[in-house]
């Protein structure tokens, strides 16, 4: 999709229906079903000063990021929402890179006034 605002509005639709068990996507009037292929939610940003993340659909949550790990492509991917998968976007990568803090051998990522354990 190349226009920027229908994408972001599309990313933002997106929600788990537990009735229909699948996802779908509400743009205003519009409702539809969602095939997933990858993730059906983007990390967009991480703030160190809380340790939140903010999703595609524009909600925020602690990052769990005892669930990081790298994809082939090297893009970080988390659990989101306790059980979804989550990709994040370049700049999202960006913002968790900017809070990571090496001590030793062990590497952590800031998180408030926490350190969370960055996983080997």
């Amino acid at each position: 999709m190349s226009h920027p605002r229908l994408a972001a509005a599309l990313r933002a639709g997106v929600r788990w229906s537990e009735p229909e068990r699948t996802f779908v996507v509400q743009l205003a009037h519009f409702r539809g079903w969602l095939d997933v292929e990858d993730t059906a939610f983007f990390v967009e940003s991480y703030d160190a000063a809380t340790g939140e993340i903010e999703l595609s659909d524009r909600t925020r949550e602690p990052l769990d990021a005892a669930t990081l790990v790298a994809d082939p492509d090297d893009a970080f991917r988390c659990t989101v929402k306790g059980r979804f998968p989550a990709r994040f976007t370049r700049a999202a990568q960006a913002h968790l890179l900017a809070a990571v803090e090496v001590d030793g051998d062990d590497v952590f990522i800031r998180a408030s006034a926490a350190k969370l354990r960055f996983p080997s």
